[in-house]
């Protein structure tokens, strides 16, 4: 349960892009946020907009998942996030990087235990229906 729990959190920044640039519209609006004036609230709103799609979070959680990760996908390097590529490319968690753990323990804080708990759930449910 410790290993979902990293893979769910160290998936959420990467999440944070990956899953709303996957259509032709959501890339679309990528690229329009990173021509905002204000490109970090532009990036927050696209998130919102493609993560509600799913039906799956209330639109609080929705405000709450995307700003935080949002703000952490922010803060890494590019360095960084390039070792968190080469772990990926490697077939290893990037849960096993000491600044993804660190990185882990503040999005923990920043989602709040019950946004946590819905995201394990839905991330066990998701594994589940892909195995049957």
């Amino acid at each position: 349960m410790k290993i979902l729990k990293s893979n769910i959190l160290a998936g959420a920044v990467l999440a944070t892009v990956a899953a709303f640039a996957t259509g032709a519209q959501a890339q679309d609006n990528l690229q329009q946020a990173y021509k905002s004036t204000n490109v970090k609230n532009a990036l927050v709103n696209v998130c919102k907009e493609e993560t509600k799609k799913s039906g799956k979070l209330t639109a609080a959680e929705v405000t709450k998942y995307c700003t935080c990760a949002v703000n952490a996908d922010g803060k890494l390097t590019n360095d960084q996030k390039w070792q968190i590529q080469s772990a990926i490319n490697q077939k290893k968690s990037p849960s096993t990087l000491a600044f993804v753990q660190k990185q882990n323990q503040e999005l923990k804080a920043c989602f709040g235990t019950s946004l946590v708990t819905k995201l394990q759930k839905l991330t066990e449910q998701a594994q589940a229906a892909q195995k049957k």
